[in-house]
């Protein structure tokens, strides 16, 4: 594996005389390797980039006063669900400034749902549970913004979430929402063992969630789903968001194995649940899936990249958008995917249409074929589709800078003024 060196950017020269000064990691290096783009390595606009006035503002009060908080949502497929990309992005955001970090945001437990569960935070369970995803066409379950949903109809089931990692050394909740199914449902409650701390409830039905607050911030969640009446004939949970009240950034990844972006588009419950965070930035990574399927057709793909847009844009108006187009790849490790460029061509169209960006991962990473080169440096796995952690870190560490650097030519503008 070649050695990664840091590449100091300009923007840390730019905010350096307004954040305060102090020791820590510097946050704005991105490691290098030879094959990568540097060049492109920016958000492009082919329409309007006023949508990130909002998400560029709350910046502004973030890190130059401290002040709110900001809500980040990626979704996508497998590169997504290993929240290793996302962790990166997640991490780098959330130490620019010390004290300003924020909470964990929307999890879902996957391995509830018998499948790769992140490494950062862990689910601990009781009970019999069943599980559905959108990757099945045929199945019509009701699901939401994880994208995934798990049923017990077992009489009395536990959960139980901590943390773990050095580099991500846990969170500490003092709000939790579970989102669940509303109607005929199971009672759902929050338990600790410290007597001294005090649980209030309140389901939101509406909403879609039951809605817990602590008397203090815990960094260990429990909780308890029991049948307490004949009626009642199943729990199904949908997701979980966890909270505190410092400020800071919140990144919440939501990732299926395999989704499509007509997987997203089948969740029904998407903007119901959508709307009750609601992101002021959304990072849209989908169609690495679509474009390995033998039926790929770029303007079905692009429809659905189309109704996704909408759907988040009408319970987000304000919210900036950011398509990442695919990374190279192979099929069968074998046959370059020529599919990403189709993918590209649709995603600066839409940008044009609807005023969002464009990460180019394709380009950055070094165009058609460079997936093997990535492979034999370690930053790839045999598959030529995944990356190593390593190389997550590196795209978590990338996209960073291409958003941070957008970041700057706001500021340097507003100081022209």
């Amino acid at each position: 594996m070649p050695t990664i060196t840091a590449r100091l950017l300009p923007l840390s020269y730019l905010l350096v005389a307004t954040f305060p000064s102090c020791a820590q990691d510097e946050p704005f290096s991105t490691p290098t390797f030879d094959r990568i783009d540097l060049q492109a390595n920016k958000l492009i606009f082919k329409g309007d980039s006023t949508t990130f006035t909002a998400f560029h503002e709350r910046l502004d009060e973030l890190l130059l006063h401290g002040k709110g908080n900001i809500d980040v949502l990626h979704v996508g497929g497998s590169h997504v669900q290993a929240d290793m990309w996302s962790a990166q992005l997640r991490h780098r955001l959330q130490t620019m400034v010390p004290g300003v970090r924020g909470g964990r945001g929307f999890v879902f437990p996957y391995n509830m749902a018998k499948s790769n569960n992140p490494y950062w935070y862990n689910p601990e369970f009781t009970g019999t549970w069943t599980s559905a995803k959108n990757v099945v066409r045929s199945d019509s379950s009701s699901l939401g913004l994880s994208g995934y949903a798990v049923t017990t109809r077992d009489s009395l089931t536990t959960l139980r979430i901590t943390f773990r990692g050095t580099q991500y050394p846990g969170y500490v909740s003092d709000r939790v929402r579970i989102y669940h199914r509303m109607d005929s449902s199971f009672a759902v409650n929050a338990f600790t063992s410290d007597p001294a701390v005090l649980i209030t409830c309140t389901p939101r039905q509406a909403e879609g969630f039951t809605e817990f607050r602590f008397s203090r911030p815990l960094d260990t969640l429990q909780f308890r789903f029991t049948k307490e009446d004949p009626a009642q004939k199943r729990f199904t949970l949908y997701g979980i968001d966890l909270r505190n009240g410092d400020p800071g950034i919140t990144l919440s990844a939501v990732g299926v194995n395999g989704a499509s972006t007509g997987s997203w588009v089948r969740c029904d419950r998407f903007v119901q649940e959508l709307a009750t965070l609601p992101p002021h930035l959304v990072i849209l990574s989908i169609g690495i899936n679509d474009a390995h399927d033998t039926d790929f057709d770029a303007k079905a793909f692009e429809r659905n990249y189309d109704e996704l847009i909408r759907r988040i844009k009408a319970t987000s108006p304000n919210a900036a958008i950011v398509l990442t187009t695919n990374n190279d790849s192979y099929i069968r490790r074998k046959v370059n995917n020529r599919n990403a460029t189709a993918v590209r061509a649709s995603m600066l169209r839409l940008s044009a249409t609807h005023g969002v960006a464009v990460w180019d991962l394709f380009t950055v990473m070094g165009g058609a074929g460079s997936m093997r080169h990535w492979q034999a440096a370690g930053l790839a796995k045999k598959d030529r589709i995944h990356f190593t952690r390593e190389g997550y870190v590196m795209l978590g560490d990338l996209l960073f800078t291409a958003l941070m650097e957008h970041y700057a030519a706001h500021l340097s503008t507003a100081q022209n003024r």
